[in-house]
């Protein structure tokens, strides 16, 4: 059903916009229909229609009449049959043995005849992240930009004839976050055995270009409805954009760090990768700064990372981004600085070789490869003893360890490897 209620959403909109008062089964047969039936090569399908059925499943040579047939068969079924999922999208399967039969009840729910029409148009409403999952944002300016790229696709098939039709969402959720972020980019596509097709987006980069577009905004949550439909449906159902978040990891990042020459902050956006997908993502109880952990980023909790050479700018980024997500969820910028220091410390210590050789070089080693602050603090003790002169900064950070949740310990333990391998890079 939430489908329906976006679909009549977006005409609300644009009969604002535009000062008329369309109804939501003449916006179907004047526009809906034209433009994404329009053509020999179809914008949307919905499995099991009219027009899969002809066009798609019975491989029908396209043409106006048979175009309109479908359109009658469907018209028909809406006024005569009880809505299921062949033609109100998101609605029951017809029988109670489908795969999607679920929600398939013997209760009377009054369906009207303008919430299927308006299935269609919130469903051609949705954005499609990688992994399949389609999300419906509860937002004025997101269903009107979207619809607003609909013929834009038209004229995209008609030119690029060997990319696969019928990916409305893939193109919604692209083209949005191209024009949200402000970075115009052209239309990633990827072939395989089964020919070309536009790829999905990262959903990473979907929620940085809403948090680029909504920056000034009063509201910094967008609700949205997460699903799948295909042989079998999944719903995710609600889940919280936590778009402050996502905006403060950019912030952050450009005042830490200097972005290399001929980059702008849109490349850490389009950089950044996670480690969960949005199914992941949505465990959590919205979607903010956990589900944004970049991938890889645990790595570090076992090894010292590597820093990349300086010539390799998207490196040096992925690696800036993994101690901005760190920073933030320490949420304290002081233990920045303290990291920095200990590094550099630790760092001049094991260069001192005050005792015999590397016996130095592998106390700091073993200090680095600790995971909790009891081992960290028994292994710094044997430091301290080695280290006098530095006995106040080593005093620093054992009482932030012990003042730190045992959740964020490890978290800058980490940070503190990230540290100290630029401290070396750079010796």
């Amino acid at each position: 059903m939430y489908h329906s209620v976006i679909g009549k959403r977006l005409i609300d909109c644009l009969n604002r916009r535009d000062g008329k008062a369309r109804t939501v089964r003449k916006f179907f047969d004047e526009e809906y229909v034209p433009l994404f039936f329009g053509g020999g090569r179809l914008l949307q399908n919905v499995n099991n229609s009219p027009f899969d059925q002809t066009f798609t499943k019975q491989k029908k040579a396209y043409s106006d009449a048979l175009r309109d047939e479908c359109t009658i068969a469907l018209h028909r079924k809406v006024s005569k049959l009880k809505p299921d999922a062949s033609f109100f999208i998101g609605g029951p399967a017809a029988g109670c043995e489908e795969t999607t039969s679920g929600q398939v009840t013997s209760l009377d729910v009054p369906i009207l005849d303008e919430d299927v029409y308006a299935s269609w148009i919130g469903a051609a409403l949705g954005l499609t992240v990688q992994g399949g999952i389609t999300l419906l944002i509860d937002a004025d300016d997101v269903l009107i930009e979207t619809y607003n790229g609909w013929p834009l696709y038209r004229r995209y098939l008609e030119q690029t004839p060997s990319v696969k039709p019928m990916q409305i969402n893939t193109w919604n959720c692209q083209r949005l976050t191209s024009t949200f972020s402000g970075e115009l980019q052209p239309f990633d596509v990827v072939t395989d055995k089964a020919g070309t097709k536009l790829e999905t987006q990262r959903w990473v980069r979907l929620l940085f270009a809403l948090s680029t577009h909504y920056k000034d905004a009063e509201c910094q949550r967008l609700l949205a409805y997460a699903y799948s439909l295909g042989q079998s449906n999944t719903t995710l159902g609600f889940v919280q954009l936590n778009l402050t978040t996502c905006r403060y990891l950019v912030d952050l990042y450009e005042r830490l760090f200097t972005v290399p020459e001929g980059m702008t902050h849109a490349s850490f956006a389009n950089l950044y990768d996670t480690a969960e997908s949005f199914y992941e993502a949505c465990t959590h109880s919205e979607i903010g700064l956990k589900a944004l952990r970049p991938k890889d980023v645990l790595n570090a909790q076992r090894d010292i990372p590597k820093v990349p050479k300086t010539t390799d700018s998207e490196k040096q980024i992925s690696f800036n981004t993994y101690q901005t997500w760190i920073i933030a969820m320490l949420n304290k910028e002081e233990l920045l600085t303290l990291a920095e220091e200990l590094a550099g410390t630790l760092y001049g210590h094991q260069k001192a070789g005050r005792r015999t050789t590397n016996v130095d070089k592998q106390a700091v080693e073993n200090l680095l490869e600790k995971r909790n602050a009891r081992e960290f603090i028994d292994s710094l003790t044997h430091i301290v003893d080695a280290d006098p002169d530095n006995a106040k900064c080593y005093e620093r950070i054992v009482s932030e360890l012990v003042a730190l949740s045992p959740d964020k310990v490890p978290l800058f333990l980490t940070l503190l490897r990230f540290k100290y391998a630029a401290v070396k890079a750079k010796s």
